[in-house]
């Protein structure tokens, strides 16, 4: 910006003409960094498509409460976006500018780079067209992954609790949010203010009965995490049971339902807790919500892993950590847990596996058994539990057309064409990175006809217009 020539000088009209110039200056640079981000939103995604992402939430919502009226929903998780990578300017003792889109640095191809970054966006799948649409859903949670979430009241609304804001877990959050949809584009957002709240974590469970919210588990920062071991009722307190240095949780926390509708006016809901997990800590576990014939509830957890006493965290040594293939189910009125029984074969040990409740049944999909980075430490395996008859059952798929192992996807229940499914979305790929072996195809398996179909390919490898990124990189202003 150039800054015009006043026609007449005086000291304080001088300093009038300054402070009009700068509101000016800055009014123009937000209507350029306003459109520029309308540009970004265009070019700087995968074409058709959401970012590609691991540890997407998946989640079928109603319209008014119709069941005729279904979206599928993917929200948040840790990915990537494409960035553009300024050729220009230089810093101080060298260093490339800082553009508009991110730092230019290592990687990319001097016009486009990937920058990993955490999402708060929301997209809806429409399955007769086979497209995606990112939803208007304004003042939400901040970015994240590795959430709790759950559908409630008829699946018309999606409840979010805690995940974290960064990589670390440092950055994990304990707020609980709502999200409302209002049509297939747009729906609303709402903080629901609680007491009691039970520590910041991520990677926990979460499920909605027929009166409460309830979260188990999943993993705090240390600090957090001895807190959460202290405050566990006294007469379920094991101190053998906690290792020192520990930061997977094993408390179990309700509020009661209500709290998220509009007409909620009693005040700060308060979290209450309950029986704490009795086989030990550990995260990267599942949970469902599901009804046995006779028509006791429960929340059924799956899998997951614990580092060993002493261990680093990431280690690839084959001692570190245990993976877990068992189920136990809590039961809402008894407040108590117990293992289920399984008769035959069970599936393989896993974490950052995906689940959901589907005709009565728990099926869990895909997940990781190593730390290694490697092919064989990820699982494309299939495999659903009757509560009832105590069995599980590998769905091995007809034709063998199936989707690609894979650890972190978004994994839901869905009715398409009158019949309830499961649908799979996005996850990573082993070997690999964020960067590099992220998703975001969309899967859907038939239990009847034990069949799998791509709804959507993954566009993770393709970019956008090259030539339109550098009309936009010419037209940045220098400051």
């Amino acid at each position: 910006f150039e800054q015009p020539k006043p026609a007449f000088v005086h000291s304080s009209g001088a300093m009038a003409w300054h402070g009009v110039y700068n509101i000016s200056r800055y009014l123009a640079v937000a209507l350029f960094l306003s459109s520029a981000k309308a540009a970004k939103d265009e070019f700087f995604h995968p074409p058709h498509g959401p970012p590609c992402r691991k540890s997407p939430e998946l989640a079928s919502l109603t319209l008014d409460g119709k069941a005729n009226k279904q979206i599928l929903v993917a929200f948040g998780g840790k990915g990537w976006e494409w960035r553009l990578k300024r050729k220009h300017g230089k810093g101080k003792a060298g260093e490339a500018d800082e553009s508009l889109w991110g730092k230019s640095g290592k990687g990319g191809d001097g016009k486009l780079q990937k920058e990993v970054t955490f999402f708060n966006d929301l997209w809806t799948f429409d399955f007769q067209a086979r497209t995606w649409q990112e939803m208007d859903a304004p003042k939400g949670p901040a970015p994240r992954w590795k959430t709790g979430t759950c559908d409630a009241y008829d699946k018309s609304k999606f409840v979010v609790m805690g995940g974290c804001t960064e990589t670390s877990v440092r950055y994990a959050k304990n707020d609980l949010w709502v999200f409302t949809p209002n049509s297939e584009e747009k729906g609303d957002w709402k903080q629901i203010d609680t007491s009691n709240q039970p520590v910041p974590r991520r990677g926990h469970v979460m499920v909605a009965n027929t009166t409460h919210l309830t979260i188990f588990g999943g993993k705090a920062k240390l600090k957090n995490a001895e807190t959460s071991w202290k405050e566990l009722p006294e007469e379920e307190d094991d101190d053998e049971s906690y290792q020192p240095g520990d930061k997977c949780l094993i408390d179990l926390w309700s509020i009661k339902k209500d709290v998220i509708l509009d007409e909620y006016k009693e005040g700060f809901a308060r979290w209450v807790q309950g029986a704490p997990f009795p086989a030990g800590c550990r995260w990267g576990a599942t949970g469902s919500y599901v009804q046995s014939a006779i028509g006791t509830k429960f929340l059924a957890v799956f899998g997951g892993r614990h580092l060993g006493t002493g261990e680093e965290e990431h280690t690839t040594s084959t001692s570190a950590y245990t993976y877990y293939n068992d189920l136990w189910l809590y039961d809402f009125m008894e407040d108590k847990w117990s293992e289920a029984p399984a008769v035959g074969a069970r599936p393989p040990a896993r974490d950052h596996h995906g689940a959901a409740s589907v005709e009565g049944r728990i099926f869990i999909y895909g997940g990781r058994r190593s730390e290694k980075r490697e092919a064989s430490s990820t699982l494309a395996d299939l495999w659903s539990y009757n509560l009832d008859m105590h069995t599980w059952f590998e769905h091995v798929p007809v034709g063998g057309h199936m989707p690609c192992a894979r650890f972190m996807p978004g994994v839901s229940s869905v009715n398409v064409d009158g019949q309830e499914m499961l649908a799979v979305f996005a996850g990573e790929v082993l070997p690999g990175s964020t960067k590099r072996t992220t998703l975001n195809d969309l899967w859907v398996f038939n239990p009847v006809a034990a069949t799998w179909t791509e709804y959507f390919s993954s566009t993770c490898g393709n970019k956008p217009d090259v030539e339109n990124l550098e009309d936009l990189e010419a037209s940045s202003p220098e400051w």
